[in-house]
């Protein structure tokens, strides 16, 4: 592990985990309905296989912060990720071979390690945000988006020439491994072994501590928005376009553009945050996504599907990504609260699925989205909570 990284190569490798994370969890999604065929399994059953991704994720966010103390982010960073790409090869052996059981022991496998390099990125992008005299976060976090599109390129392509999932499963694996390891060797070795109970007991009280302030509640609250807005989209979007006579393949072309325009904002985004500030950014990117909400939902009406589609990947890029960096203007307790945020996250993606699912049964798709549409403007109320504190 390094000990003071230029800032440059700091960014690439904090890049790298994002892009790498976005691998393997675009990779398992994109051949998700092979899994489900090649299970047995029904719609019900596939989403509680589904739910264990996250269900991981959340259990081993509870351990980041500690783990990251006393190990240091690169070593955290090696061993969690090559967890993951181990975790995904299985998945596809087990796959092949129809073990259930084993199937969702490796998507657990997954989402454990993947929830702690969720949180060793962001830590790692706050502290090169911090040290540079321009915003990289955006671009640090578009690397996330480059990843997703690449893995479901590469698995569209495999799928088209009947490649078959193994190998699939293996080459990506492979990669994911290859990429994260070099990022671990990176980042800067700041471990802060804890030697006395003392020291045990106040990291404790900090860790309980950041679940109780105000601030950073309410900007946990903004981060919950534009991740339930992302996964709204990412999950029920291709199927509310189907439903309104869309093909799967236009459906799929759709969200595509999604992604698209997902990763290009955040690619330029630092610009943006350069020129309004933080808070602005965050508010700019509440109204934009719930206008793109509206549009999407009032299709019958306007008859601009894209444009929506449009909006509201614009207005995503930057939300989450600036709320996060909003949790790190005090270094000392910056760790405890993108922990909490990061934990927020993995909440949030175990619940958008029956949320929005039930309430689309009942009414539909469209009205469901009505969901992200009032977190979108509570989180434009509340934006002023993430200006930068001195």
């Amino acid at each position: 592990m390094s000990k003071n990284p230029r800032v440059g190569v700091w960014f690439a490798a904090a890049a790298m985990i994002f892009f790498t994370r976005a691998l393997l969890f675009s990779t398992w999604q994109s051949r998700a309905p092979e899994v489900a065929l090649a299970l047995h399994l029904d719609t019900a059953q596939m989403g509680l296989l589904v739910m264990l991704f996250p269900a991981g994720g959340l259990l081993g966010i509870l351990f980041a912060n500690s783990l990251s103390n006393r190990f240091g982010a690169g070593k955290l960073t090696i061993f969690g990720f090559s967890l993951g790409a181990i975790s995904l090869y299985l998945l596809g052996l087990s796959v092949t071979s129809g073990n259930v059981w084993l199937a969702g022991l490796c998507l657990l496998g997954m989402g454990l390690p993947m929830a702690i390099a969720d949180f060793s990125g962001n830590i790692q992008g706050t502290e090169v945000n911090n040290r540079s005299s321009r915003s990289l976060f955006p671009a640090i976090h578009a690397a996330f988006g480059v990843g997703m599109m690449l893995a479901a390129a590469f698995s569209s392509y495999l799928i088209n020439n009947k490649v078959g999932i193994e190998f699939n499963y293996l080459t990506v694996a492979i990669v994911v491994a290859a990429g994260s390891i070099w990022a671990g060797l990176v980042f800067p070795d700041h471990v802060k072994k804890v030697v006395s109970k003392e020291e045990k007991q106040a990291t404790s009280r900090l860790a309980r501590k950041v679940w109780t302030e105000k601030r950073t509640l309410t900007i946990a609250l903004i981060g919950f928005s534009f991740i339930m807005a992302e996964i709204s989209a990412g999950t029920w979007l291709p199927i509310a376009l189907k439903n309104s006579g869309f093909s799967g393949a236009e459906a799929a072309s759709a969200f595509g553009w999604f992604w698209v325009v997902i990763t290009v904002t955040r690619s330029v985004g630092g610009f943006v945050v350069d020129r309004v500030g933080r808070f602005g950014s965050i508010m700019l990117s509440a109204i934009v996504t719930g206008l793109g909400v509206s549009v999407f939902v009032f299709d019958s009406l306007i008859h601009m599907p894209y444009l929506g589609i449009a909006l509201w990947g614009m207005g995503l890029a930057l939300g989450f990504p600036m709320s996060v960096n909003s949790m790190s203007d005090d270094a000392s307790h910056a760790a405890p609260r993108i922990n909490m945020i990061i934990t927020v996250v993995y909440i949030s993606s175990i619940l958008v699925g029956p949320v929005i699912g039930t309430i689309g049964q009942v009414f539909s798709i469209y009205a469901a989205f009505a969901v992200p549409l009032a977190l979108m403007v509570i989180s434009a109320i509340l934006s002023p909570v993430t200006k930068e504190k001195a």
